[in-house]
């Protein structure tokens, strides 16, 4: 099994039940649901539905990913295909201009010369004129086709939008409802940002991991307490390398990782992983590339998203992408000396601290199994945030636990009953580890789990053991 988790999008090519059977079949551990294009609660919970039926038919945990748009400005998605020349005189508004974007913003920062992209950067535009406080004249500096509904970027422009649109708030309502694994936060500047998602979720009653996507400038800059706040990190390399420059994006992304990687946080690395297959039924060399520095930078997951949205090919885009995985894994697990374990932040707690003596012993033993018993996925996850040598197995009672963690680096989820004892636990557990032909006898394991058993958040037991 690889590691690096794939998470896939679903759209118009792949959102179908036999698609995404295929794409289960072939590596996709996580679907993202883009709340960006999807305007219908129905769709939603009929794509919901599809992607859980098909899990339990093949008889694996597959997360459920809701990706809010936030307040992204973008052409209007009912806007008519325009095709541009260098040195074209156009107007941006909400209205009545050559280009609607779909907020009514007012353009205080802007003055002339300031820059404006189009469609992750494809297309620039300068500003020429100021014509209102809510209108602009751009000059084109490139040749292109402004499509509805691309994403509109102002460059170190800080403008006044809300970390919420009233579309977001109906969405995130939409997830809880549906019962969705994880949401994504779009536009993430401070660590406050989070709080706008969990007021709504406290409100409901519900607690749910919120991932912050880093593609502003202020994010970058408040990168360590964002961290802190959120339960994960997607690195949105698009309009991060819109904003901030395309030759800055790969030494922010290692900060990322790196901070990511402290303080024991998921990383989610994303955009244009494999770009030509939306078109082609092969990658780039450079896009082979960019996949195999994510494995080897340790990221939790890699994300598709045109490949899989609009693309062509997006089944062979998944086996690609998993034969990356797996060639570069398998070069850094077998062939490589690996250390495995990595430090984490200093103000380790009780859990941390065994996850992390588990993670040793197995390395220093030659061990191939660590075993996290967890009722949240808490210990899984602090497992996995070592990164061992040793395969993860994460076993909860809880369904919606293994869901949850099918997005983390090195987890295998299995749904187990719950048990009165440990001895109990430590005798069903292995027989059901043999029949699913994960453990064999003569095996030795680590196993984390809390005392009394069932109990949330008491992780305090490490045991070594040999199956008979």
């Amino acid at each position: 099994m690889n590691r690096t988790k794939i998470i896939a999008t679903l759209g118009p090519t792949s959102n179908n039940a036999d698609t995404i059977n295929e794409c289960i079949l072939n590596g996709v551990n996580v679907f993202r649901l883009n709340m960006s294009h999807c305007h219908d609660k129905e769709e939603v919970a009929s794509s919901i539905d599809i992607i859980r039926n098909s899990a339990s038919q093949i008889g694996v945990e597959v997360g459920i990913l809701m990706d809010i748009a936030g307040p992204k400005i973008r052409v209007r998605n009912d806007f008519q295909d325009l095709k541009v020349s260098k040195g074209d005189i156009l107007t941006i508004g909400f209205e009545k201009s050559d280009i609607e974007i779909n907020m009514n913003l007012e353009f205080k920062s802007i003055g002339e010369g300031s820059k404006i992209k189009i469609d992750d950067g494809k297309l620039s535009f300068k500003v020429s004129k100021k014509i209102d406080a809510r209108q602009l004249e751009l000059e084109s500096e490139s040749d292109g086709t402004i499509l509805c509904n691309k994403g509109v970027n102002f460059p170190n422009i800080v403008l006044d939008v809300p970390v919420l649109t009233p579309k977001d708030i109906q969405d995130i309502e939409i997830g809880i409802d549906l019962d969705i694994d994880w949401f994504a936060l779009s536009f993430v500047r401070t660590a406050e940002d989070v709080n706008h998602i969990r007021n709504i979720l406290d409100k409901h009653g519900v607690s749910k991991p919120i991932i912050a996507k880093i593609e502003k400038p202020e994010a970058v800059d408040n990168l360590k307490s964002i961290v802190e706040v959120f339960d994960a990190i997607l690195v949105a390399r698009g309009d991060l390398g819109v904003e901030m420059g395309f030759k800055r994006v790969p030494v922010i992304q290692r900060k990322i990782v790196r901070t990511c990687h402290k303080y024991g946080k998921p990383i989610i690395l994303a955009t244009q992983m494999l770009e030509s297959m939306i078109h082609n039924d092969s990658p780039t060399r450079a896009e082979v590339n960019d996949v195999a520095v994510a494995v080897e930078q340790s990221c939790d997951a890699v994300m598709l998203s045109a490949e899989t949205t609009i693309g062509k090919f997006p089944v062979e885009t998944i086996k690609m992408m998993q034969s990356i995985i797996i060639e570069v894994e398998t070069d850094i697990f077998r062939y490589s000396k690996y250390r495995g374990v990595r430090s984490l932040n200093e103000d380790l707690d009780v859990q941390s601290s065994i996850c992390y003596s588990a993670s040793r012993i197995a390395n220093r033993l030659g061990i191939d199994t660590i075993i996290a018993m967890t009722e949240s996925g808490s210990s899984a996850l602090s497992i996995a945030a070592c990164r061992p040598k040793a395969n993860i197995i994460s076993m909860s009672p809880s369904k919606k636990v293994c869901e949850k963690v099918s997005l983390i680096w090195g987890l295998r989820s299995v749904v187990v009953e719950d048990f009165k004892n440990t001895d109990e636990m430590i005798e069903k557990v292995e027989s059901h580890l043999i029949s699913k032909k994960l453990l064999k006898s003569g095996d030795r394991y680590v196993m984390i789990a809390g005392v009394p058993v069932g109990v949330s958040g008491t992780t305090n037991m490490i045991r070594v053991e040999t199956i008979n």
